[in-house]
């Protein structure tokens, strides 16, 4: 689940390009396909661990790379695919954070 959310964290930051955002956990827990409490403990533990911020549904990923290390490998190769059918190179492996 923690890699999963991550995943998720991290491609909804690329797809606005911020790091903070408003998520209520229900949502994400929609999007996942997974209860709410799995989502908040999942988000408490990312907390915890300094990766993000989180307070009544706004999200803050404070840690970028160590967020990529949670996600599963395939983050990178989604982001290396989505950057290749929008023709953006050089950014694949770059991290703002």
């Amino acid at each position: 689940m923690e890699q999963r959310c991550a995943r998720w964290l991290l491609e909804v930051r690329d797809r606005i390009e911020s790091d903070t955002f408003p998520l209520t956990q229900e949502f994400i827990a929609e999007m996942l396909g997974v209860r709410r409490a799995a989502v908040t403990e999942t988000a408490l533990g990312l907390k915890e661990k300094g990766f993000i911020e989180y307070s009544r549904g706004h999200i803050e990923i404070t840690d970028v790379k160590s967020l990529e290390q949670v996600a599963c490998e395939c983050y990178m190769v989604l982001k290396e695919e989505y950057n290749r059918l929008l023709g953006i190179t050089g950014v694949a492996n770059q991290s703002s954070g």
